[in-house]
Parts: structure tokens; sequence; C-alpha cells
């Protein structure tokens, strides 16, 4: 019986890694073909802006701590997924977030100088 037994787990153990397995090569192949779009690497910025991946989420409140970790976590999770999809893909979001917060930047200053030479 004890023999049975390690043998029908071992089965289902490996049937379960392969269904793991099928499963992450999907996940992984789904965020390949998600990371041609502008907008899901926006989203993806925004979201690992949202976790807070680059900051501590130690505060002197424990259960403010765990919740901001759980954030955190996630936001890495996220990270770990597009580095897994595409090693470059990190480093493209963010060239796209400066280059898009340049662009605001001197937007902006075009619009106040514009505001600033209306005669009054």
């Amino acid at each position: 019986m004890g023999a049975n037994y390690d043998t029908d787990q071992k089965a289902k153990q490996a049937k379960l890694d392969k269904d793991v397995a099928y499963q992450r090569a999907r996940d992984i192949g789904d965020m390949q073909k998600l990371l041609h779009m502008p907008e899901f690497r926006r989203f993806c910025w925004r979201k690992m802006s949202e976790a807070g991946i680059f900051l501590t989420s130690f505060t002197q409140n424990a259960m403010t701590t765990a919740y901001s970790e759980g954030k955190r976590i996630m936001g890495l999770g996220l990270l770990s997924d597009l580095n897994d999809a595409d090693p470059n893909a990190f480093a493209q979001i963010q060239r796209e977030y400066i280059s898009e917060q340049k662009s605001k930047e001197a937007a902006d200053k075009k619009e106040e100088e514009e505001v600033n030479a209306k005669p009054n």
C-alpha cells in the first residue's frame, strides 16, 4: 500500500508541476504580447508606482507596514513577470515615462509663457 501511495503522489505532483509550468508559460506569453502596447506599459508603470516597489514599507504602525508591504510585494511580482517576459521591458517603460514627463513639463512651461506674455 505504501508503494502505491508514493507512486500516486508522485504522479499527482508531476501533473501539478506540468500544469503550473503550462500556466506560467502562458502568462509570460500573454505579457510578451501585451508589452507591445504602450497603454499596457503605462499601466504597468502606474501599478508599480502605486505599489511603491522602490520605497520602504516600514512605518511606526505594524498594520500599516504589513499593508504597504503587501502592496509592494504585488508590485514586485509584476516587475518579476515583466523581467521574465522581456528583460528590457522595465528600462523601456522607465524611458517612456521620463520622456512623457519631459514633454508634459515643456508643454506646461510653454503654456505658462503664453499666459505671462498676454497683455493685462
